[in-house]
């Protein structure tokens, strides 16, 4: 039998734990709070972290554009890379990937290098090549001071490409190149030494490859384009023509985030197709910012253009009219001069627009560049 000063000790026993468990609970409490504040404390920090990088094209600076568009860039084990091997003879051409232009030889001479194209490739696929031939005109007499001028194309004239694949990760050397696919244009005789074109003005040709790529960028880019060519061509010409002044207007100002702004698609898009580091990815914005400074700059008028379409209507171009200067051909209305050493050159700027077809309608569209 307890007694009551045995009670009363075990009681008083009982209070002491059960107050040292609530100062304990007191103190555990305190304890998480204070990890939960600390945690709260943080939190902006690692949050202006994470959304320190542009989330909208409106906050697109020269500043920030190189590292927004590499945090984007993936990369992978294998990382392959395509070209073209082109030759010609007795022709000049133009080449495109996918209805996209790429290259065009409007001299006797060949290229010597492989020609990149994996920014026309946007995913994993089927692609097509497309070329263009014209007659040499008066290459062969400015070239050689005799000869006449030549109008038609003829037997011997010929087209031959080779499509190769590098793995920018592994060896780059020729002796690395893997053969995709060899091509050489129509002929109509059983040797292939007689051009079906012969006679003609101008000859046009398809031929397409298979390309595997760890990428896809169908999506948000001229690859998920609307077709300009259902709107109405004096709107999407005066569309275009605004695009074009007000990009020209601002680069002559210098106006580095206007232009990175307009830049910031087109530069993804190529970051993505050729894998490229931040490294890479500001030389190229370098090499733009370099004429961007440069205090020559002298802006041309927009003027004896027409508009032309490619990727199936959905990029527009205002290409100069001019066919008879070589110089001029193809290029783009939109070009400035610059002096350097007591001499002008001229630089024809690439504004290929899209209209994204994600709120496109035929009355109001806006023109990103491709």
């Amino acid at each position: 039998m307890q007694t009551d000063n045995s009670r009363e000790y075990i009681f008083s026993i009982f209070n002491f734990l059960m107050i040292r468990m609530k100062i304990i609970d007191k103190l555990v409490f305190l304890t998480v709070g204070f990890c939960t504040l600390l945690a709260c404390a943080q939190q902006p920090k690692d949050a202006k972290a994470t959304t320190a990088l542009p989330t909208a094209i409106e906050e697109i600076n020269s500043e920030n554009m190189v590292s927004a568009i590499s945090a984007k860039v993936k990369h992978f084990d294998e990382e392959p890379l395509y070209y073209l091997r082109i030759g010609k003879e007795n022709c000049i051409i133009e080449v495109l990937v996918n209805d996209m232009p790429v290259y065009k030889s409007y001299e006797l001479s060949n290229l010597a290098s492989p020609l990149e194209i994996n920014h026309n490739i946007l995913r994993t696929g089927i692609q097509t090549v497309t070329v263009r031939m014209y007659p040499v005109g008066d290459l062969i007499k400015e070239e050689y001071e005799y000869g006449e001028t030549i109008t038609q194309l003829g037997d011997a004239s010929t087209v031959s490409i080779r499509v190769i694949q590098l793995d920018k990760k592994g060896a780059m050397g020729l002796n690395d190149e893997v053969e995709v696919l060899q091509h050489q244009s129509p002929t109509t005789d059983a040797n292939g030494e007689v051009f079906a074109g012969t006679g003609l003005p101008f000859y046009e040709y398809t031929f397409e490859f298979y390309a595997k790529v760890p990428y896809d960028l169908s999506e948000n880019s001229w690859g998920d384009a609307a077709d300009l060519n259902t709107v109405d061509q004096d709107v999407l010409e005066q569309k275009m023509l605004d695009y074009y002044k007000s990009f020209l207007k601002e680069y002559k100002k210098g106006n580095k985030d206007f232009i990175a702004q307009k830049y910031y698609q087109s530069f993804s898009v190529q970051a993505q197709a050729y894998y490229k580091s931040i490294k890479e990815i500001q030389e190229m914005w370098d090499e733009e910012l370099e004429l961007l400074n440069d205090p020559t700059v002298k802006l041309q008028s927009i003027k004896d253009y027409e508009l032309v379409f490619y990727a199936h209507n959905g990029v527009a171009f205002l290409r100069l009219k001019t066919k008879d200067e070589l110089y001029y051909r193809n290029n783009c209305a939109a070009y400035i001069e610059t002096t350097e050493a007591g001499t002008e050159y001229e630089t024809f700027f690439g504004l290929y627009l899209y209209a994204p077809k994600k709120g496109f309608s035929r009355k109001e569209f806006t023109l990103i560049m491709s």
